[in-house]
């Protein structure tokens, strides 16, 4: 089956690239408000000391579909970023947002090195 053919049955709520913009914004909220607000998730301990939110860049590691997951009960696309330490080029770790047949999110998943 060719790419096309899957994505068009996979995504048919919404579309790859949809779905990687609501993962980019997720991402930058979840950092903006471990640095800059209330850090609801306890996770500015876990970064660099004095780093903003402009030290930190994004890559888009993986968009991929998985037929069976351990952490899922069905088919899910995974939308993988990896965030790095720009001036440094430091991997700093990836996010992960985990979405259903129906394009709704089911999980999120940050992983510092």
């Amino acid at each position: 089956m060719t790419k096309e053919k899957i994505e068009k049955l996979f995504f048919q709520h919404k579309t790859k690239d949809q779905l990687i913009e609501e993962a980019l914004t997720s991402l930058s909220a979840l950092i903006g408000n471990a640095l800059a607000g209330d850090d609801v998730n306890k996770i500015k301990p876990l970064l660099p000391p004095k780093l903003q939110p402009e030290d930190i860049g994004v890559k888009l590691k993986t968009v991929c579909i998985h037929l069976e997951n351990n952490e899922h009960e069905t088919p899910c696309a995974e939308v993988c970023i990896d965030l790095i330490i720009e001036r440094t080029e430091q991997e700093l770790g990836t996010y992960s947002l985990y979405y259903n047949e129906q394009s709704e999110q089911i999980d999120e998943e940050l992983n510092l090195y």
